[in-house]
């Protein structure tokens, strides 16, 4: 028992390590496939359940932004997205965002806001050069 519970350690530090080498932010399916490089046995399953645990553990971010597959980020503290309406692309937008719209909502409410999740839809960058 003890081995297997050493394995599933060195596992969970591969997936994330993964997720915390990828610069965009990864599905599951994502994960697997590069942590599959190190690992060639791995199984989907074993990687879904790894990354919700680190989600739990704080150690990353699961989005759950309403698109095809959840997606996960390094980056854990509150911070806001664009979500690409053509291509599924997520990307983080500037800080200010994200503070800004917690203190309107703070400010219109008059409330403590303890959480605000601003998620935005549009077209990336690159699929608006593809309308050009």
């Amino acid at each position: 028992m003890a081995e297997l519970t050493r394995r599933n350690s060195k596992q969970r530090q591969i997936i994330l390590d993964a997720v915390r080498a990828v610069k965009s932010h990864p599905t599951a399916e994502d994960i697997y496939h590069i942590v599959r490089q190190q690992v060639p046995n791995i199984s989907l399953g074993t990687v879904y359940r790894n990354l919700n645990l680190l989600a739990q553990m704080g150690e990353i971010q699961k989005l759950e932004l309403g698109c095809e597959n959840d997606r996960f980020d390094r980056t854990c503290g509150p911070h806001a997205h664009l979500i690409c309406s053509q291509c599924g692309k997520v990307m983080d937008l500037a800080p200010e965002i994200q503070n800004g719209a917690e203190q309107l909502v703070a400010n219109s409410c008059k409330a403590v806001v303890t959480q605000v999740m601003v998620t935005a839809y549009g077209l990336c960058e690159q699929c608006l050069k593809g309308k050009e």
